[in-house]
């Protein structure tokens, strides 16, 4: 139990510090290059809503992933591109620091499509979805998911990745890996930056709030959260305009404003009750 427990804490101080640090630096971007005025409430009840997230998820894959680990189970495929960033040659290391790391996750998020598609389709994994969807003040830090949503990826993402493929990238600089992480706070964020045609590969705040919007013309589009690749594949793209920035939210709830509402205000639906 106390090994379970240090582990734990552990994974809450270095997951805390990773959505503090990269909140952080969005929320600085947003107060000078920001698309909305939002209020600071919002972005401290967000905070509050990460943090009950965290301790539950970090809990909860503690023991998960210990457990998963001691089942030894391999994937059936391997995909080895460490050698690029171990090559000597510039141009070869480049697409090693750069490429692969971007290519790996373009391959991983073929299963998050499918999950998160899963999400919109089916009313009882829906039920928790829409919490994240009622965010009216959308932002870098208020982007909660419900935390019910990392347990429910594991049929969906953590079983078949681990049965089908594993990808190695091998060495990744820091910076990339720094770049790559802020990506959850950068597609809720309102900041005025984007990365133009990248989204053709690289989804950005501007893709993604094409998926929160409240347009009708909207729905059922830009699945994608790292990659826009599997939404042009399987025909679910749409690219915004020039300034196209449409408001975010539910006609059919609002986003939860007590701790209360965050934590159990699914469950209360689905058996018919309100929090």
């Amino acid at each position: 139990m106390n090994a379970y427990l240090t582990q734990a804490l552990a994974g809450m101080q270095a997951y805390g510090w990773h959505i503090f640090s990269a909140s952080m630096i969005f929320f600085a971007v947003e107060l000078v290059w920001g698309r909305n005025r939002y209020t600071l409430a919002s972005r401290l009840r967000g905070a509050l809503f990460w943090s009950a997230y965290i301790v539950v998820t970090v809990l909860f894959f503690t023991w998960f992933n210990k457990l998963w680990a001691s089942l030894g189970i391999t994937p059936l495929f391997k995909l080895d591109l460490s050698g690029f960033a171990a090559s000597e040659h510039f141009g070869l290391k480049l697409i090693g620091w750069l490429v692969v790391p971007v290519l790996a996750g373009v391959i991983g998020e073929f299963f998050y499509y499918w999950f998160h598609r899963a999400q919109h389709a089916i009313p009882f994994m829906w039920a928790f979805h829409s919490e994240h969807h009622a965010l009216r003040e959308m932002s870098a830090w208020n982007s909660n998911h419900h935390f019910t949503e990392e347990i429910f990826r594991i049929p969906f993402i953590t079983v078949p990745m681990t049965l089908l493929l594993h990808v190695d990238s091998g060495a990744v600089p820091v910076m990339v890996g720094l770049l790559l992480g802020l990506q959850g706070q950068y597609e809720h964020s309102h900041c005025k930056l984007h990365l133009g045609p990248l989204r053709r590969v690289i989804a950005d705040n501007r893709y993604h709030r094409i998926h929160h919007s409240l347009e009708q013309r909207h729905f059922h589009t830009n699945f994608g959260s790292f990659t826009s690749v599997w939404d042009q594949v399987f025909g679910t793209a749409y690219f915004p305009a020039k300034d196209e920035w449409p408001d975010t939210g539910l006609d059919a709830h609002d986003e939860p404003k007590k701790l209360r509402e965050f934590l159990f205000r699914p469950f209360l639906r689905l058996i018919g009750k309100t929090a």
